[in-house]
């Protein structure tokens, strides 16, 4: 009797424990991937190497565009001078393009900002999209057009030639896309911007997420 009565407060005493200690080793819920107002795993940056092209791209396709408008604006031989800087700052462009997919496959990106609305992150993924059609398709298109029209591509102090045998057909269907891309594509780029823009006037840290030299 007397033994039965000593080991009855060991036992209580082992059993109040357990509780507390599944308790504690039970894993927190996880947060919704993406949703506003929730901190997510991942880098807090991309790469200083997608960084870097990023900007080469950017520059290089906003000066090919501002070239190209600006041919629209003169005639004669001030045309052909912007013409034949908007078609080296294009090829450029289609030059850079490929490292630049090559980085962005083979490396880990942040995830939408904790800052950003389910609509912000839709339209940001809109816009990304939408702009990396254009930075593959003007080239693809414009360097069509020169190769298959047998001009040849202007670049900067040089040039390549063109097909030895000329396609129109082929050379024609290109500037048809390249112009269609052009006229309403173009405008992505200021839509872009202004997003950015946008973001850094709310307090954003938008920019430290894509600098090369952090």
């Amino acid at each position: 009797m007397l033994h039965r009565i000593s080991m009855a407060p060991r036992v209580r005493s082992f059993v109040s424990r357990r509780p507390l200690s599944t308790a504690a080793s039970s894993p927190p819920p996880p947060s919704e991937p993406g949703a506003a107002g929730t901190i997510l795993a991942g880098p807090i940056a991309y790469s200083k190497a997608l960084s870097l092209f990023h900007w080469l791209v950017g520059f290089t396709m906003i000066g090919s565009v501002g070239a190209v408008l600006q041919a629209q604006q003169v005639k004669g031989k001030e045309k052909g001078v912007w013409m034949h800087r908007h078609k080296s700052l294009g090829l450029l462009a289609g030059m850079l393009v490929a490292p630049r997919f090559i980085f962005r496959l083979t490396s880990k990106v942040p995830a939408p900002m904790k800052e950003w609305s389910t609509m912000e992150q839709l339209a940001s993924k809109f816009t990304h999209l939408s702009l990396y059609g254009l930075m593959v398709g003007m080239p693809a298109t414009g360097i069509a057009m020169g190769y298959y029209g047998g001009k040849g591509l202007p670049f900067f102090w040089t040039k390549f030639d063109g097909a030895a045998t000329a396609n129109g057909e082929v050379a024609k269907q290109a500037f048809s896309i390249h112009k269609t891309m052009g006229t309403y594509g173009k405008y992505l780029i200021p839509l872009h911007m202004g997003a950015a823009g946008a973001h850094m006037a709310r307090g954003q840290a938008i920019f430290s997420r894509i600098n090369p030299f952090r």
